[in-house]
């Protein structure tokens, strides 16, 4: 159950107003409203040259002519002294109809990589970035937000349910990488990684908030970029450990924060698509938000997370309210927390119940937690189902599942036993799961 957004957000958008997405492909790549266009004191440019980048893509490393293999080249490579594991970049320039992704990881790593779906099958991905497309109108667009930067707001009313975007990442960065490397070679096989992009999808990214703007050269700034907007993204289904990479999609780095968010988004590993849709309606010309962490979280520590993180005081509406408002807010989530390991205990002393479930319903309703909202229907419709009441359960599941889809998407286990209830409570391994459990039933009485 995705019980928390524990994706952790590292973006915020906080450059110069542009009037769209597609506007920002005509921005020159050495263009910075953050600084000058010269900087006299550096000793290194701001920004990498045409030249220079065309030598990077050019040198490209070890080309790749094997037509079974995903990867256009494979560059950069390195290795901590004596270390055992060597990590490169992967770049394979022909991913999503040409737009290109560029990977850094290990040569096995990358083998695994290489067979997903999305390599595999490029028709899967060779339409997902319609965003980019001059077809295409965008349900969204690219504007000023007073206090924020650069924002995207709706273009047209939005529904629970409607698809906002879908969007390939420019780089995949294993985790190991970082904890392997020094500092020096991190930012130097970073910005080669970036540099090696098709130039649309460069210009995107190196558009993106550096948070503060204030870096000594490219590098840096690469770097820095890198690290105000990305995800962590358990990007390869066979590896042991959840949030193994460290992903950038630009255009989706672009929604500010918000503790209650309109939108929410979930990502798919065998395609390697981060996927964005309304979670509720959101009104022509409002802005479109995402949360950038656990929502559940109480509000002193929303707030220092934001600072300590992002470096910017929270102003949505859950963290600007008077001090009473505030602590009812942060009494109901307590709450939350408490019902929770009810619903978890599944020993016949377990209090839960199906009324302790439409308390949580509301507790979550009342905190506007509509990305979350599926998870306290999934809890209500286990609970009726688990008393033997099929058409509680069977409405729960039903609500679990279309909110579901919005928030995790079609491929989560909950959204999937749901949709299995809803085909038949009788058979749901929920079906008087309660009550057996208090009445014993099952077990053999004491002689």
């Amino acid at each position: 159950m995705k019980a928390v957004q524990v994706l952790s957000f590292y973006f915020v958008a906080v450059l110069a107003a542009r009037d769209s997405i597609q506007n920002h492909l005509a921005l020159g790549i050495c263009r910075s409203p953050l600084l000058p266009l010269s900087f006299p004191e550096l000793t290194d440019p701001i920004c990498s040259t045409a030249d220079v980048i065309a030598q990077r893509q050019a040198a490209g490393g070890r080309h790749i002519t094997d037509e079974s293999s995903p990867w256009t080249s494979i560059s950069n490579c390195a290795r901590n002294g004596t270390g055992p594991t060597e990590f490169c970049v992967f770049y394979a320039g022909g991913f999503a109809n040409n737009r290109g992704v560029s990977i850094i990881t290990s040569p096995a790593r990358a083998k695994s990589i290489a067979k997903l779906p999305a390599f595999t099958n490029p028709e899967l991905t060779a339409h997902t970035n319609k965003d980019l497309d001059p077809n295409y109108t965008a349900v969204y667009k690219s504007v000023m937000v007073p206090g924020k930067g650069v924002g995207l707001v709706a273009a047209r009313t939005l529904y629970r349910g409607d698809r906002i975007m879908s969007s390939t990442p420019a780089i995949v960065i294993d985790y190991g990488f970082f904890e392997t490397m020094p500092k020096k070679i991190v930012r130097e096989i970073q910005t080669a990684a970036v540099d090696i992009l098709p130039e649309n999808h460069r210009q995107l990214l190196l558009n993106l908030s550096s948070h503060d703007g204030l870096y000594e050269n490219y590098q840096q700034k690469v770097d820095k970029i890198l690290s105000t907007n990305a995800f962590d993204i358990d990007a390869d289904p066979e590896g042991d450990n959840d949030d193994q990479f460290y992903v950038v999609f630009p255009e989706i780095s672009r929604c500010n924060h918000d503790c209650r968010p309109n939108a929410d988004y979930y990502y798919d590993p065998e395609t390697l698509t981060q996927h964005v849709h309304a979670v509720r309606q959101i009104n022509i010309g409002e802005e479109i938000s995402l949360s950038y962490l656990d929502p559940l979280q109480s509000q002193a520590a929303r707030l220092a997370r934001l600072s300590r993180t992002w470096g910017f005081p929270c102003g949505c509406s859950m963290c600007t309210q008077r001090d009473l408002i505030a602590e009812e807010s942060d009494s109901r989530l307590e709450q939350i927390a408490e019902l929770r390991k009810e619903f978890h205990d599944y020993t016949p002393s377990s209090r839960a119940t199906p009324q302790m479930a439409e308390l949580m319903v509301s507790l979550y309703q009342q905190e506007r937690l509509d990305l979350m909202l599926y998870e306290a229907f999934t809890y209500a419709a286990i609970e009726y189902n688990g008393v033997g009441e099929p058409w509680m359960a069977t409405k729960y599941a039903r609500l679990a599942v279309e909110y579901g889809l919005a928030s995790v998407g079609p491929k989560d286990n909950d959204v999937i036993e749901m949709d299995n209830l809803v085909l038949d409570p009788f058979k749901h391994w929920s079906w008087m799961l309660r009550t057996s459990k208090r009445m014993s039933w099952g077990k053999k009485r004491d002689d």
